[in-house]
C-alpha cells in the first residue's frame, strides 16, 4: 500500500515511461554505495530517508545498512514498482510514501541519512536541501557515526555527450521533438548554478564531490529502450514510431555499424554532513 503525503501531483512527466525505465536504465556500480557507506560508518543502526525514491533503487540497495527506511515519491507508478521489488527482495524494514521532496514535514521523524539519486534536478534543491537538514538527527554524530546527505548524480546525458554516436541521436531527437528538450509538456529551464554552489549556500558542512568513472554498454535496441525511459524522449512524444525508430538506429550504426557501443557515465557523488 501507498501512504500519500499530499494530495495534487502532475503524473504526466513519466507517463507510460515505468516499463522502460525498469528494464533499461542503468543502476549504480556498487562503488557508489560502498563510498556512502563508509563516508557515513553505516552500521545497520538509524534511519534511512530516500527522497524521489523513484522505483528504490537506493532505498532497496541501502536497506541492511539501516533499522527502518523512507522512500519517498510523487510517482505512484513508480512506487507501485519500488512496492513489487521490495516485496520480491523480502525487503521488510521500508516504508513507501507518495509526495514532494520539498513538502517532508517533522512528522515524519528523524534520519541518520537522506539521499537523492536521479531526482534532485528535478527539485526546489535549495529548499530540499533546508528541508533535509532539518530532519537529520543528532544521535549518532560521533567519531565512528555520521549523519548527513548523499546526492547522487548521472550529469551526462545525449543532451550533453560530445561523442559522435550521441550528437548524432540528439539530431534525429531534435529533428522529431524540437530543438529544447522537453520535460512533460514544457521544457527544461537554464540552471544558473551548480550543485555543488547550491550545495555549499545550504546548511550542510563538509561538502564533498566525488567522481566515479562508470561504462554502459548499449545495443541499438536497448539504446532505443532507454530513450522511451526519459522524461524528454517518452514514446507518446512520438507520432510516428517505426519512422522515429529507423532514424535512431541509422544515426547510431553510421557511427557503430556493430551495433554495440559503450556510453561512459560519469557519476558524481556529493555528500554534505550535518554541523
Amino acid at each position: 500500500m501507498i501512504t500519500k503525503l499530499l494530495p495534487a501531483y502532475d503524473p504526466t512527466l513519466f507517463q507510460g515511461a515505468i516499463p522502460y525505465y525498469v528494464d533499461y536504465r542503468p543502476r549504480y556500480p556498487e562503488a557508489v554505495y560502498r563510498l556512502i557507506q563508509e563516508s557515513f560508518h553505516l552500521d545497520g543502526r538509524g534511519r534511512l530517508l530516500d527522497l524521489g525514491c523513484g522505483i528504490g533503487l537506493v532505498a532497496l540497495t541501502l536497506e541492511a545498512q539501516f533499522e527502518e527506511v523512507i522512500g519517498i515519491d510523487p510517482d505512484p507508478e513508480m512506487l507501485r514498482v519500488a512496492i513489487q521489488e521490495s516485496e520480491q527482495q523480502n525487503a521488510q524494514k521500508i516504508t513507501w510514501k507518495q509526495g514532494l521532496a520539498e513538502e517532508i514535514t517533522d512528522d515524519l521523524g528523524s534520519f541518520r541519512l537522506v539521499t537523492i539519486g536521479r531526482a534532485f534536478h528535478w527539485m526546489d534543491k535549495p529548499t530540499v536541501l533546508q528541508r533535509s537538514y532539518e530532519r537529520l538527527d543528532s544521535l549518532h554524530l560521533t567519531d565512528s557515526s555520521k549523519s548527513g546527505i548523499a546526492i547522487i548524480q548521472t550529469e551526462k546525458d545525449i543532451w550533453s555527450n560530445d561523442s559522435e554516436w550521441a550528437q548524432n541521436v540528439l539530431t534525429v531527437i531534435k529533428k522529431w521533438l524540437g530543438e529544447k528538450r522537453r520535460v512533460g509538456s514544457t521544457t527544461v529551464p537554464l540552471l544558473y548554478q551548480s550543485d555543488l554552489e547550491i550545495l555549499e549556500a545550504s546548511p550542510y558542512k563538509q561538502i564533498e564531490k566525488h567522481t566515479i568513472d562508470f561504462q554502459k554498454q548499449w545495443t541499438v535496441d536497448t539504446f532505443i529502450g532507454y530513450l522511451y525511459s526519459t522524461a524528454y524522449c517518452r514514446r507518446d512524444y512520438i507520432s510516428d514510431i517505426p519512422a522515429f525508430e529507423a532514424d535512431i538506429r541509422a544515426a547510431l550504426l553510421a557511427s557503430e555499424p556493430s551495433g554495440v557501443f559503450v556510453e561512459d557515465i560519469p557519476i558524481t557523488v556529493y555528500l554534505g554532513f550535518k554541523a
